[in-house]
Order: C-alpha cells, then sequence, then structure tokens
C-alpha cells in the first residue's frame, strides 16, 4: 500500500516547466509548476474570440446553436479563476508554512510589467490603424481613462476604446487588492494563534469574499433594476451608464466570487504540499480529468440551453446574471481542476492542454485577448460584410489567423523582453507605500 509521501509524489507530480511552448519565459524563481495553465489561457482566449465573432456575425444572437457562441463570454471566468489561483498561491503557500510572503511592491511591479506595456502597444496602434470602434482619444481625460484602464467607472467611457479590455481594469483592481488581502488573513491569523489554525482562517476569508460578491450584486440589483428601464432597439439608453450596471458587471466586487474560487483552489493545493497528504476527493480527481470537463460541459450546456438566457443585447435581469455568474465560475472551475491536481503529464485532458499548438496559443493568450476585436472589424471591412449578417467561418479563420500573428509579435517584441525586467524594480531595495510583510505566526 502505497505511503502517503508516495501518494504525495504522485499526485504533485510535474514536468520541470510551466510553459511547454516557451520553455525559457522569465519565471519567478522557486516557484510551483503548473504547465496545463497555458493551455486552460488558450480555451479561454478562444472562447472570448468565438463570442465576438458568433455576436458580429449574427450567428451567436439568431442562429442554431448559437448560444453556444453567445456565452463564450464565459472565457473573462476562465481567466479570473487563473488569476486567483496563479496570484494567491504563493502568498498563501508562504502562511501556511509560516514564512515571509513576497513584497506587495514588487508584486504590483511585476503585474505593472504583464499588463500595461502590451496594453499601451494596442491601444495606440488600434487608434492610428484601425479607430476605435467607439470613442476617440479628444482629450487628456480620454487619455487618462483608456490608458490608465479606468473606462469601467466612467459612465460614459465604459464600453469606449478597447471594449473588451473592461476585464483588465477589473484584473488590476484585484492586483491592487490582494496583497492587502493577504496581508490581513495572515494579520487575523496570528492574532488568533492557538485558537484557531491558519487553514481556518483562510477557508473563512475566502467565505467572506464569495458572500460579500453575492451580497454586493443583490444590493444593487435591489437598488436600482436598471434592465427594467431599457430598450434593445434603442441602444443609445446604454449611455451614460447607470451606476448599478458598471458595479455589477465591471467592477472588483462583483468578480469576487469567481477569483474566490481561484483563491480556494491555491489554498487547497498549498495545503496539501504543506501537510504532503493527499485527501482521497482530490487524489479521485486528479486520477479522472475527464470526468471533471464532462462537469464543466454540463455546466456550460446548462448555461447555454438550460436557464432560459438571452443571447442579444438585452440585459440580464438581476436573477439570471445570479445564475449565469455561479454556472460561468462552475464551468472554469472543473476545467481547472485537471490543471492543478494529480500527474501533470498523464491523462488526454491534460496532454491535450500541453500540446503545442494549444500551448502556444495560450502562451500569446493576452495578445489575443487584445487584439482580436480589431481584426475582426478589420476583415468586416476588407470583405464588405454587414455586422449581424456575415458569414462565421471566414471571419473565425481570417480574423482568428490575423490576430495571433498580431499576438506572436506582442509577445515576442514587447511582453517577452519586458518580462524580463520584472525583478529589477526602478526603486530597489526600497519599498513603496503598501501592506509590509507579515511576521510569519508562531
Amino acid at each position: 500500500m502505497a505511503t502517503d509521501e508516495q501518494r504525495v509524489a504522485e499526485e504533485l507530480a510535474a514536468p520541470p516547466v510551466d510553459h511547454p511552448a516557451d520553455t525559457h519565459q522569465p519565471a519567478s524563481r522557486g516557484h510551483a509548476h503548473f504547465p496545463a495553465f497555458d493551455g486552460l489561457r488558450a480555451i479561454a482566449a478562444g472562447a472570448v474570440l468565438l463570442h465576438h465573432a458568433g455576436f458580429q456575425t449574427g450567428y451567436g444572437p439568431n442562429r442554431r446553436f448559437g448560444e453556444l457562441l453567445a456565452h463564450g463570454d464565459a472565457g473573462v471566468s476562465i481567466f479570473f479563476l487563473i488569476s486567483g489561483f496563479l496570484l494567491y498561491r504563493p502568498f498563501v503557500a508562504a502562511h501556511l508554512e509560516g514564512r515571509r510572503t513576497q513584497r506587495a511592491d514588487r508584486f504590483w511591479w511585476r503585474r505593472i510589467l504583464r499588463i500595461f506595456p502590451a496594453y499601451w502597444v494596442a491601444v495606440l496602434v488600434i487608434y492610428v490603424a484601425f479607430g476605435f470602434a467607439q470613442g476617440a482619444l479628444h482629450s487628456a481625460r480620454d487619455v487618462f481613462t483608456y490608458f490608465g484602464l479606468f473606462q469601467i467607472y466612467d459612465p460614459r467611457r465604459f464600453f469606449n476604446g478597447v471594449n473588451q479590455a473592461w476585464s483588465l481594469s477589473t484584473e488590476i483592481s484585484f492586483y491592487l487588492f490582494l496583497p492587502f488581502y493577504a496581508w490581513a488573513i495572515r494579520r487575523i491569523a496570528g492574532r488568533l494563534a492557538g485558537r484557531v489554525s491558519r487553514l481556518r482562517v483562510e477557508v473563512i476569508g475566502l467565505v467572506v469574499l464569495y458572500a460579500t460578491s453575492v451580497v454586493w450584486r443583490v444590493a444593487w440589483f435591489v437598488y436600482d433594476p436598471y434592465w427594467q428601464r431599457f430598450d434593445v432597439h434603442r441602444p443609445q439608453n446604454l449611455f451614460p451608464a447607470p451606476h448599478a450596471a458598471l458595479a455589477t458587471q465591471y467592477w472588483l466586487p462583483s468578480f469576487l466570487d469567481l477569483f474566490a474560487m481561484g483563491m480556494g483552489l491555491a489554498l487547497i493545493s498549498a495545503w496539501i504540499v504543506h501537510r504532503r497528504v493527499v485527501p482521497r476527493a482530490i487524489a479521485a480527481i486528479g486520477r479522472h480529468p475527464g470526468w471533471c470537463w464532462a462537469a464543466a460541459g454540463v455546466t456550460y450546456w446548462m448555461v447555454c440551453f438550460g436557464v432560459g438566457l438571452p443571447r442579444d443585447l438585452t440585459p440580464l435581469t438581476g436573477s439570471q446574471a445570479m445564475v449565469r455568474q455561479l454556472l460561468y465560475g462552475l464551468t472554469a472551475l472543473f476545467l481547472l481542476l485537471p490543471a492543478v491536481f494529480g500527474p501533470q503529464d498523464r491523462g488526454l485532458v491534460r496532454r491535450f492542454l500541453c500540446w503545442g499548438p494549444v500551448a502556444y496559443l495560450g502562451l500569446v493568450s493576452y495578445g489575443v485577448y487584445l487584439w482580436h476585436e480589431a481584426w475582426i472589424a478589420q476583415v468586416f471591412k476588407w470583405f464588405g460584410y454587414t455586422v449581424f449578417d456575415a458569414p462565421l467561418i471566414p471571419v473565425v479563420i481570417f480574423g482568428a489567423a490575423l490576430t495571433i500573428l498580431t499576438a506572436s509579435a506582442s509577445y515576442y517584441l514587447i511582453e517577452r523582453p519586458v518580462l524580463r525586467l520584472k525583478d529589477r524594480t526602478p526603486w530597489g531595495g526600497r519599498r513603496v507605500a503598501g501592506p509590509a510583510p507579515a511576521t510569519p505566526a508562531p
């Protein structure tokens, strides 16, 4: 019978690289390896691209099985769970092991390098070469809003510029929030040492985050049921946007439940490594990745066909939005499970996620996310297609090909070189304002 140590070694086995398509990508020293995550990013980016192509061609809103494309924005939920997992795992691992965590200023510096340089280039090129789909850089406020990723807080600019970048604004909010949250959890656990375990404090904290997100959305829905006064045939009613719509569709508290799900996976993963014991349920998940993806298929099928959600511009009611987010979150969670638990070089699912073409698409997925809508719009112009009445396949083929080429250039010319600066902050050893690393709890 296998010992606990043997079981842990088997369940946590992983190849020695994180990025199968770029084994020399700059990476943090001493971090855990999760090689299948590039494949997950590929799925998320591909889903969002198909979602927008389906909407622009009219296939998503009007054609048979168009629901499968109309709800491809579930890819954003996958990105949020990935961020919650990968970014929180170093914090929670350090907490459980009683060692000092990474400095907040260095964490933020790395996030700035990851998001802003490639985004700034995309905004400039899309503005100069393509022209914004809506809005433009007419004033200093426009420049500040779009280049600073503040558009989700502006009732008149929230949908302008690179409109899919709203999720980057939400991600930036999460990056600012996470070190403070990790610091607060460590302080609380330190004060309760001897009475409440670190693990229990972490679990309670995640439950509070999830509940906060639910309460936040319900409160805004009750305060202003904005969908009741929206007419899908008069889209000008969107501007200016009700603050309730911004708060529930874009602001961080509305997505803390999704981030918390990823953070929960990080907690379980770090706890297993810390205790060196794999619970039977987690071991079963690791042995049966196909069942996890089957569950993801069921939840996605439900959100597409089982709960009566609209697939056009009609805003969701409060209850519809709550159900959709729950199902999106579960779909993302089931997709992530095989990439977190179990031997990462075994099983068809993991081989697919680490397969060269899929891993490469995930590697350049940030560029895919930034550029795909601009190229889809350009394909429409070149071929003379009419919005909501265009063939899906040519738009996807040409749009995806041009997007992947541009995303590859973005990765190798901008993202990869910039990431080499992540361990060299401009202020050297000087700390910036922010939560100081907590002293290890006894």
